[in-house]
């Protein structure tokens, strides 16, 4: 049976570390000398949706102590412009951590990238990191947290930031979903590990922290979404990612087929971004009839940094829809009505701008 481990953490997060890998069975993976990439979710946007530092640097004390000859930290981050994420970075104080532990960090989109063409779900050329490719062993750090597309966002769409910067809108365009389970027939993590020590709720990166003092690990990176999932509340069967991924033979998602060891898995329901949303929108009317996954994360990034300014009222997506006036239109799907409607230009549009349209009527 699938194992996964829950283990609790106290004040030092190594010794946590290091007992859930025991408890999982990923002791011994990492043979002497090996590369070992330890992949966190650093998004660029905001440090609290990020896997915390003190995670990260116990991956990778963990790795040098099984026996890795090298320890790298690689991310791709959002593609939010070179500045900003310098500034994410240096906010983060990643440096100095990962120097004091003789750890190098890459920024995959600075590094090298191999090409796939025409891969089954994918875009027609997609670049995935080559540090990702050759790496002896990865370990998959992602941070438990909700998310409008995928219900959940954790090891399986972690691998996005392994992808070239424009490849990963074209996920959105393609499908997300399956894309996200092809990406991950390639790219094998062989340990992965939620940072649940503060999970996120309402939204992925601005949401608010729920803490939980909890890392959930394993081999299978969909047992260990599924066990992440059932931590927020969400039955695994019903989130549509996991199913696909099992029906892909990439792992299992069934509580009932997985072994839990450690602590209690003790399920504490995490506000969905939907939930969120009628919350603080309640009187926002939302026309969406065929958008891809694309212009409806844009419009959850614009609901959000517009906040209180808002001043819209009716917003339309997808090429379906047919808006009614006084609709703000969203994307290039719906250029038709870009002479009459306000409107917000793109395929996808992008958050910022979305936000500026809600609060003043658009362009």
């Amino acid at each position: 049976m699938t194992r996964v481990s829950i283990t609790a953490v106290k004040e030092d997060v190594q010794p946590a570390f290091a007992r859930a890998m025991e408890r999982a069975g990923c002791d011994g993976i990492i043979a002497h000398g090996a590369r070992a990439l330890v992949k966190p979710n650093w998004n660029g946007v905001a440090i609290a949706g990020s896997t915390s530092l003190p995670v990260v640097a116990a991956a990778c004390q963990w790795a040098t102590e099984q026996g890795a000859g090298e320890v790298i930290v690689g991310e791709g981050c959002v593609p939010v412009g070179k500045q900003r994420i310098e500034d994410y970075y240096s906010q983060m104080g990643y440096r100095e951590r990962l120097r004091k532990l003789g750890v190098r960090f890459v920024n995959f989109d600075e590094d090298e990238h191999v090409i796939f063409c025409d891969q089954p779900d994918l875009p027609p050329e997609v670049g995935i990191a080559g540090l990702a490719l050759d790496a002896d062993v990865i370990v998959n750090l992602p941070l438990l947290k909700v998310h409008s597309c995928c219900l959940a966002t954790l090891c399986l769409k972690n691998l996005k930031g392994c992808l070239r910067p424009q490849d990963k809108m074209e996920f959105h365009r393609v499908g997300l979903l399956p894309a996200i389970v092809a990406l991950n027939r390639i790219v094998r993590p062989q340990i992965n590990v939620i940072d649940a020590i503060n999970g996120m709720e309402g939204e992925h990166n601005n949401g608010s922290l729920v803490p939980l003092n909890l890392l959930i690990a394993g081999r299978d990176p969909v047992a260990v979404d599924a066990v992440g999932c059932a931590q927020m509340g969400m039955a695994p069967e019903e989130v549509p990612l996991l199913r696909m991924a099992a029906e892909a033979g990439l792992g299992v998602h069934r509580i009932e087929d997985i072994e839990t060891v450690g602590e209690p898995l003790i399920p504490r329901r995490f506000e969905r971004v939907q939930e969120r949303l009628k919350r603080l929108c309640p009187d926002l009317q939302i026309l969406n009839d065929g958008a891809c996954s694309a212009c409806e994360a844009a419009l959850m990034d614009g609901l959000y940094v517009a906040g209180g300014s808002r001043t819209v009222a009716s917003v339309a997506m997808g090429k379906h829809s047919a808006p009614a006036p006084r609709t703000l239109v969203l994307g290039k799907c719906l250029q038709d009505y870009w002479p009459s409607h306000a409107h917000v230009k793109g395929c996808p549009p992008s958050g910022h701008a979305v936000a500026k349209a809600l609060s003043k009527a658009g362009e």
